[in-house]
């Protein structure tokens, strides 16, 4: 946490502090003694004597940061260290406690609590649609103005209030860092912040004067305090803008019916372009027990810039841009993280938005049943389309539409003890090589000649036509299928 010299005036204030602060940088993260033989530190603020810094000054003390002076009424060097010592811990534990519950996901309304002691006044945060979020709750309803006790018993601003507080400043949702009005918009005098993303109006934040006794001080501390609450809210919309992809991905993917358009539209947000090479990867665990699927997702999208990671079902669903990575890089990165978890993924094929994210998905959906199952590795899926398509033969071609010449062929070799049946399988599958097929069946080459002769006479087939040795070559494939 950096600092600012009227923060540190406010904490001085038993010493009379007559401050000649002029730049005011938010830059002060330490405390020291000055001395003669110090290095200035443009982060530390420094604590001394003026005669220490003027030959003719006096014994008075004087906090000094970059060309920012507080002089103070008092010779008491120890006792002004220990109050700028307070303050800086003071402000330090506040940080840590703000950084925690930014981090471990707390409610808005947490925030605001944890900074009542810094904010000292009345203060309410409103979302974009101008709904209560969160306020100071040391004042409740009946101490503040009428504006307050609408908003606290409500959940928003007076509508009224709101048309006229807009044609008095139509550019207000706009504005950035603290503002105010010299004419009074509210009952009492108020500084506001905007929360922008991308231009983009979050929310706003409402600190309220009661008196004339609000200081440079504390509107730095509120202008401190409105830096976390940005922070929320960059957290808090990354996360719905998260839970959102997350949604319309598992759509896409499952439902043939479901137009991506808002997804391509989500994803060219992120930079993604609508002719950009992408690529669906699955990841799944042997053992799904252990499964650890939405840790490994959160921790994919946080190391990748070019992929996205869902959950869905028991497996893992990556849609990746290889033209913003390489797909050899992609690979070499995620082979990590495969081996750590006890995963392996299934590569599906390039495709564009402009085609159907569905088709893609279901296509790697049903390859990943016939790889390998090794952790670790990745399985490219057209080297296991034949498996996948014989598979969906066997389970939807009829008995009677494969080749008859099996059939026969098995009849007579149990009738004569002969072999016809494997010999024109293993010929088909050497492309009709008589060299290999002959040294795969351990056969001399008259042999298998004689043999292929005769099986030419009991077939009463034209091998010649590629689309009859196909039709044979397949009926062999689905009838041995496993």
């Amino acid at each position: 946490m950096k600092l600012s010299m009227w923060m540190f005036a406010d904490w001085l204030a038993d010493f009379h502090p007559k401050p000649d602060i002029k730049l005011n940088q938010f830059e002060i993260e330490a405390v020291r003694l000055f001395t003669s033989d110090l290095n200035l530190d443009t982060h530390t603020m420094y604590v001394g004597r003026l005669r220490d810094l003027f030959k003719n000054g006096s014994d008075n003390i004087i906090c000094v940061h970059n060309n920012d002076m507080i002089l103070l009424d008092t010779a008491e060097l120890e006792e002004v260290l220990n109050c700028v010592l307070n303050a800086l811990a003071f402000y330090t534990g506040w940080d840590n406690t703000m950084m925690n519950l930014l981090t471990s996901g707390a409610m808005l309304q947490n925030l605001m609590d944890a900074s009542a002691e810094v904010l000292k006044n009345p203060v309410f945060i409103l979302d974009s649609g101008q709904r209560h979020l969160a306020h100071n709750q040391n004042y409740g309803v009946g101490e503040v103005d009428e504006l307050w006790d609408y908003l606290l018993e409500g959940g928003s601003c007076d509508m009224d209030f709101l048309i006229s507080f807009n044609k008095f400043d139509p550019d207000r949702l706009g504005r950035k860092g603290i503002y105010t009005y010299e004419e009074p918009v509210f009952p009492n005098k108020a500084w506001h912040y905007n929360f922008l993303l991308d231009g983009n109006f979050l929310g706003s934040a409402t600190y309220i004067g009661l008196d004339d006794t609000v200081t440079e001080g504390m509107r730095n501390s509120f202008f401190l305090f409105c830096r976390y609450v940005d922070q929320w809210f960059q957290l808090h919309i990354l996360e719905q803008e998260s839970l959102i992809l997350d949604e319309q991905i598992r759509a896409v993917i499952s439902d043939e019916d479901v137009d991506s358009g808002e997804l391509c539209r989500r994803l060219t947000l992120y930079g993604w372009k609508e002719n950009d090479s992408l690529i669906f990867f699955k990841l799944d665990a042997p053992y799904q027990p252990f499964n650890i699927n939405a840790h490994l997702c959160h921790t994919l999208n946080a190391d990748f810039s070019n992929l996205y990671a869902v959950t869905t079902d028991l497996s893992i669903c990556i849609l990746c841009n290889i033209s913003m990575v390489s797909l050899q890089e992609t690979k070499n990165r995620l082979l990590p993280w495969l081996k750590t978890s006890k995963y392996y993924a299934t590569m599906g094929q390039i495709f564009s938005m402009t085609d159907s994210f569905y088709s893609h998905y279901r296509y790697v959906e049903k390859i990943s049943a016939f790889v390998g199952k090794e952790t670790g590795n990745i399985y490219s899926g057209k080297k296991y389309v034949f498996s996948y398509i014989l598979s969906e033969m066997q389970n939807t071609v009829v008995s009677e539409a494969l080749h008859p010449a099996l059939k026969a062929l098995r009849e007579y070799d149990r009738r004569h003890h002969t072999a016809f049946y494997d010999t024109l399988h293993i010929y088909l599958k050497n492309e009709r090589n008589i060299a290999e097929t002959a040294r795969e069946l351990n056969l001399h080459r008259n042999s298998l000649l004689y043999r292929l002769k005769r099986l030419e006479e009991l077939l009463k087939e034209n091998l010649d036509d590629p689309v009859v040795r196909l039709h044979i070559l397949l009926s062999y494939e689905i009838e041995n299928a496993p």
